[in-house]
C-alpha cells in the first residue's frame, strides 16, 4: 500500500519537470547596450561614437549638394558627439529593445529640414563632390525625390574588441561592414573591409 500511494504524487512532479526543461534550453535574444550598460531602445535617440578614443567624434550628415540627399561622415574633433540618430527594428513589436544582428532602420533625427523630419540611411551609388571610384558611400535622405530606406544590423565583431560594428544588408549576400574613408576635409562612412567599431550614447533632451 505505501508504494501505491506514492505514484499519484510523483506523476505531477514528473509533468512539471517535462514542462520546465524547454524553458531552460531556450536562449533569450541577445541585445545591444549603450555606454551606460542599458539596453538600446527604439524609444530613444542616440549618438553613434567610435568605440576607441582618439579616433574622432560622432557620426554626422554632410549635404551632398543635391536636393535632400546627404552623406554620412564623422566629426573630426573627438569632443563633438555628432548628430542624433534613431534606431528602429524592421519588424515593429511591443518590445522596444534592439536585438543583436537583427534588421534595423537607422537615420538622423531631430533635424531642422524642409525635406523630412528624419533622414534614413541607405547605400548610394552617388559620390561626394570631387571624389571618384567605385567606393559605396552611406547616404541619408532622398534621392531624386524618392525616400529610400536601408536595412542594417548591429553586430559583435570580436569578443576581445570593445563596441559593435555596423553592417549594411543591401541584398541577399553577406552584409558588408561599414568603415571610414578619409579624404581631404571629410571622413566618410562607406562599405569597407576595415569595420568601424562603435558605441551608442543616449541623447538627453533638455527643456529650457
Amino acid at each position: 500500500m505505501p508504494t501505491i500511494l506514492k505514484v499519484p504524487f510523483l506523476l505531477p512532479l514528473l509533468e512539471l519537470l517535462v514542462i520546465s526543461i524547454p524553458c531552460i534550453c531556450i536562449n533569450p535574444t541577445q541585445l545591444v547596450y549603450d555606454i551606460e550598460g542599458k539596453e538600446l531602445s527604439s524609444d530613444f535617440d542616440y549618438y553613434i561614437l567610435p568605440a576607441n578614443r582618439g579616433n574622432g567624434g560622432g557620426l554626422i550628415y554632410v549635404p551632398s549638394g543635391l536636393r535632400c540627399l546627404n552623406f554620412v561622415a564623422q566629426e573630426r574633433k573627438e569632443s563633438l558627439p555628432g548628430t542624433i540618430v534613431f534606431i528602429k527594428p524592421q519588424k515593429a513589436s511591443a518590445d522596444f529593445s534592439i536585438g543583436l544582428s537583427s534588421n534595423v532602420f537607422i537615420g538622423f533625427n531631430d533635424l531642422d529640414s524642409f525635406c523630412a523630419k528624419r533622414l534614413d540611411w541607405h547605400i548610394t551609388k552617388k559620390l561626394p563632390e570631387l571624389l571618384s571610384g567605385k567606393r559605396q558611400h552611406l547616404a541619408a535622405g532622398n534621392e531624386e525625390g524618392i525616400k529610400l530606406f536601408g536595412l542594417f544590423e548591429i553586430v559583435k565583431h570580436d569578443a576581445n574588441m570593445v563596441g559593435y560594428k555596423l553592417v549594411a544588408c543591401v541584398d541577399k549576400t553577406p552584409c558588408p561592414d561599414l568603415g571610414l574613408f578619409a579624404n581631404k576635409d571629410n571622413t566618410w562612412l562607406t562599405i569597407s573591409n576595415n569595420p568601424l567599431m562603435v558605441v551608442f550614447k543616449k541623447a538627453h533632451y533638455f527643456v529650457s
